[in-house]
């Protein structure tokens, strides 16, 4: 393995780019119609831009996007694949249901082209040198992957078919981020009403390791929300026909949009949430 494609440049595709470029791979990207903040991004990286037809000559491309822009990414990309002489392994690393997976993986298919469906969990390292988020592979060509352990990344091969990573990565999402946000609605239903005391003194009495928790995640949350919404509205996806989660989760992602409004609008949730997390006993 030479080269990787890493699209798109944005929080985590530059993150896990820097990681690679780090142990010597050469990792390409696309930039053209993307913000300067997103070339910057790249550059810091080591990625190298190049044009669509150019991704090509990549080994692997990851595919590393907001949840809403994966199905458009394999279908911008599809007619290349399907012209190419030597395919690269496409990868969709994103956070996804079965149903949008089996649409990337429905256009990809007739490209000839190899398809792995893939997880990432944990956050973007912060520099080179940090650890890599847990990188997690599914399907007939996922062994392949494991070589990425010689170029930085943390990799683990499912012994699983396509839609096993789409669904640990919605799973572990759906509990790490509903955790938060299902905490913030009450925190504030509590403030709202003058419970803000006396919930505080509970969770301290019986809940301290998620208060604890929570002192740190709501804040993060801030300014992922609207990032978020669209992730729960895939997690909602999750056994739709079998499961009662549907509900809850497209309400969390209401919650989500209501949230990043918030940040844009004076912030009124969000004073009450932060006057909650800085209650002391």
């Amino acid at each position: 393995m030479k080269t990787i494609a890493v699209v798109a440049p944005g929080a985590m595709g530059s993150a896990i780019a820097g990681l690679l470029t780090h142990h010597h791979l050469e990792v390409l990207t696309l930039i053209e119609g993307r913000s300067r903040a997103t070339a910057e991004r790249a550059k810091q990286a080591g990625m190298k831009p190049v044009s669509a037809e150019a991704l090509m000559r990549a080994d692997v491309i990851l595919s590393i996007v907001p949840p809403a822009s994966a199905v458009t990414l394999a279908e911008f990309l599809a007619p290349l694949l399907s012209a190419a002489q030597t395919k690269p392994l496409y990868v969709d690393c994103n956070a996804i249901g079965e149903d949008t997976l089996k649409r990337v993986a429905a256009t990809i298919a007739p490209t000839g082209a190899g398809f792995v469906d893939g997880a990432i969990i944990g956050l973007p390292p912060a520099s080179p040198e940090d650890e890599s988020p847990q990188f997690w592979f599914a399907g007939d060509r996922a062994d392949s992957l494991a070589e990425l352990e010689r170029f930085g990344l943390r990799v683990k091969i499912m012994q699983a078919q396509t839609g096993a990573a789409s669904a640990l990565k919605m799973s572990y999402a759906g509990i790490n981020k509903g955790i938060t946000l299902l905490s913030a609605l009450m925190l504030i239903n509590a403030s709202r009403v003058g419970a803000a005391g006396a919930l505080l003194e509970e969770m301290e009495a019986s809940q301290p390791a998620l208060l604890a928790r929570l002192r740190k995640a709501i804040p993060d949350m801030y300014s992922k929300a609207w990032r978020w919404a669209p992730e729960m509205e895939e997690i909602a996806t999750l056994n739709a026909r079998e499961l009662p989660g549907e509900p809850l989760f497209h309400a969390l992602a209401t919650f989500c949009r209501q949230m990043a409004e918030d940040q844009q609008q004076g912030g009124d949730f969000t004073d009450l949430l932060n006057a909650f997390l800085q209650q002391q006993k």
